[in-house]
């Protein structure tokens, strides 16, 4: 079978197929279409068939991610939306949860509220009410919700988020409000708190199905038009989506719920870095993606990635089960400037796709990181993209010259050293959050880099954090891409508990924990759910009275229906070592409390190849072109090699570059480099 994997991000759209039987692998970019993502797609389908010279027929699989979800949010071009929810409930989007949320801005005196999700003529109350245990107090007012389904079908309202007070509870009310208002709505995105977020905490539940709502009919679209596209293409495989928590999923499942694409491009980079660790035999990884637009940082230990289920996109609350990415404005698209007093900032602001960086000739003048890489000799302006895509030196030069050189009175190299070693800063920041802020020490974990611009920062960031060991994996500049093919289908569920934890019988834990795998069976469908579905069980917990719960997880031999009093126990632990860890103490006279039960089940479905390094070249050819890089100060001559022809296990010694298709990476005096077995370039520091 051949599969593809089909990654849409800001700059560039990547495509990767890989043959099953022979493990052979094309890769290749094609220009992001803003304007009609669908047609980048396509573009980039066509391509990768012509590349391989496979017909569209030949194709099992089609792996998906895009950024489209994210943008649509931190855009503001979501469906326009309207929210059904409790009688005296309607602001609960506007007052928000300030000491938790918008802290950062607690003393900024210029600080102004975001705009809520849903402006307040459109944020609609029914009469209902259900108390805290379930139970109703105020059964659901029917007719009054008619009233409502009137003056919407009357609106340009195109979707609808219904999310009524103790809910995840009890649903008996939304479920009566999701089917009335899709009978009286048929052409309205309709979705209800229960199904998006059945958790405690109603802003956040309530945001959460905002968004969903939001996205709804944008996703759905596109969707159905890139299916419908391939179809008529010839296409006749299965077609699945990456989700935020790195698993696939199917058109449908990601139709009726699209807030899991939240984080779909990002995500297929660290399932692509899992499956690297596993072969690898990797303990700790931190992962660095620099794209485009975007520097997105990541870890994994012991093979699995680093899960939340809760966070921020935009200064507006989420609530899914996402890899745990932090992302910064420094990517290599990321505009260069000049603040007031002579600052030099790195982004926000990106050039995107269009114009670009200046050296894409495209009509951009202002300075990016890239524009500068590209001056300082970190990327060769004749094998960018493996040559398809050659870079205008002089349009770099031109930029940040007039943009930071003159107004800074220094020379050119040195303005665009002055911006590799902001973006460094940036980076290394970064980095340091999601280690050492986390209880975890960076000097004990190796640093995977990806993406176009990852490894040609990579070298100095590891050396910022100490850390040891920097990886290149296969395909670094095509990497989402490729995890789109290595990822397996994954459902994520959760049932609300909100008890105390020695209040709560094992044999109960046991009964929810069989219910949410009885809901994965049903979203795999009976027919891959039996093809070996294996299934993680976690329990959100905190101590009485704070805000935020810390995952534990259970082990699988303790959930039997006769389970044993150990069971709380092991909760009890597992959550005091996992906060000990993280806030240095742990509260022995205070009550636990189990908020959440979780399932996290995956059933096999992505390639578990190796991915092929080509032969070898011979000795004589090897280091023989150079290029000239600012290393330490000054431009020097380094030997240049080809990924592709180096033999395993054979060290290359720095200074020296490797380049490849989609990426090069440049290392110093005493470090080394070699190919592993299983494809990785690994340079010791």
């Amino acid at each position: 079978m051949n599969r593809i994997g089909i990654d849409v991000g800001g700059t560039f759209t990547d495509v990767v197929l890989v043959d099953d039987a022979s493990g052979q692998i094309w890769s290749t970019k094609v220009a992001t279409t803003p304007a009609d993502r669908v047609m980048g797609a396509m573009n980039g389908f066509r391509k990768i068939l012509e590349l391989s010279a496979r017909d569209s027929s030949e194709v099992g699989f089609i792996g998906h991610g895009t950024t489209m979800a994210t943008n649509m949010i931190v855009e503001g071009k979501g469906a326009k939306t309207a929210l059904v929810t409790t009688a005296g409930f309607r602001d609960v989007l506007e007052l928000r949860r300030l000491s938790r949320h918008d802290r950062a801005d607690l003393y900024d005196l210029q600080f102004e509220n975001p705009k809520p999700l849903v402006e307040r003529r459109w944020r609609l109350e029914v009469n209902e009410r259900m108390r805290h245990d379930g139970t109703v107090e105020v059964p659901l007012d029917l007719a009054q919700l008619r009233g409502l389904a009137e003056r919407l079908a009357d609106s340009d309202i195109e979707a609808v988020a219904i999310c009524f007070l103790h809910s995840y509870v009890n649903p008996e009310h939304e479920r009566a409000a999701l089917q009335e208002l899709r009978r009286l709505l048929p052409r309205c995105f309709i979705t209800a708190s229960h199904e998006v977020n059945p958790e405690m905490q109603e802003y956040e539940r309530t945001s959460s199905t905002v968004m969903n709502a939001l996205l709804g009919p944008v996703c759905g679209r596109y969707i159905h038009s890139f299916e419908a596209q391939l179809r008529a293409a010839g296409f006749a495989g299965e077609l699945l989506f990456m989700q935020s928590n790195g698993g696939l999923a199917s058109t449908k499942v990601v139709a009726a719920k699209p807030i899991v694409l939240l984080e779909s491009g990002p995500a297929g980079g660290v399932s692509a870095a899992v499956r690297s660790s596993e072969q690898a035999l990797l303990r700790g990884v931190l992962l660095g993606d620099m794209g485009g637009t975007t520097f997105d940082v990541s870890l994994v230990r012991e093979s699995r990635p680093e899960i939340r289920t809760h966070g921020l996109l935009h200064t507006h609350a989420v609530r899914a089960p996402t890899i745990d990415i932090d992302s910064i404005g420094a990517g290599g698209g990321s505009i260069a400037w000049i603040d007031s007093g002579g600052g030099v900032h790195i982004g926000p602001e990106s050039a995107a796709a269009d114009p670009g960086p200046a050296c894409y000739g495209r009509g951009g003048t202002r300075p990016t990181v890239t524009d500068c890489n590209l001056l300082l000799g970190y990327v060769d302006p004749d094998s960018f993209l493996g040559g398809e895509f050659k870079l205008d030196t002089a349009a770099a030069l031109a930029a940040v010259e007039t943009h930071l050189a003159k107004p800074l009175g220094v020379s050119v190299l040195e303005a665009a050293w002055t911006v590799r070693v902001v973006a460094n800063a940036l980076m290394a920041q970064a980095m340091r959050l999601m280690t050492v802020e986390r209880g975890y020490d960076p000097r004990e974990l190796a640093y995977m880099c990806y993406g176009g611009a990852g490894p040609v920062h990579a070298v100095d960031l590891a050396q910022e954090l100490d850390i040891k060991e920097v990886i290149v994996p296969p395909l670094p500049g095509l990497f989402s891409a490729f995890g789109m093919i290595v990822a397996d289908r994954q459902f994520d569920g959760q049932t609300a508990v909100e008890t105390e934890l020695e209040a709560v019988a094992p044999a109960r834990i046991h009964a929810i924990c069989a219910q949410l795998e009885q809901q994965a069976r049903a979203a795999f469908g009976q027919e891959h759910a039996a093809s070996g579905m294996k299934t993680i069980y976690r329990a959100d917990c905190r101590y009485a009275g704070q805000p935020a719960a810390i995952a534990v997880d259970i082990p699988p031999e303790l959930l039997h229906p006769d389970a044993p009093a150990e069971l709380v126990a092991h909760i009890r632990q597992g959550f005091e070592r996992n906060h000990k860890r993280m806030w240095n103490f742990i509260k022995s006279d205070q009550p636990i409390v189990l908020v959440n039960l979780r399932v996290q089940a995956t059933v096999q479905t992505g390639w578990r190849g190796i991915v092929s390094q080509g032969t070898p070249a011979p000795a004589a050819t090897r280091g023989r072109r150079e290029r000239n890089v600012y290393v330490a100060g000054r431009m020097q001559s380094l030997p240049v090699h080809h990924r592709t022809h180096l033999a395993v296990d054979v060290p290359v010694a720095g200074p020296a570059i490797i380049e490849e298709q989609s990426s090069c990476i440049v290392f110093k005096v005493g470090q080394t480099a070699r190919i592993d077995e299983v494809g990785n370039l690994r340079i010791a520091l």
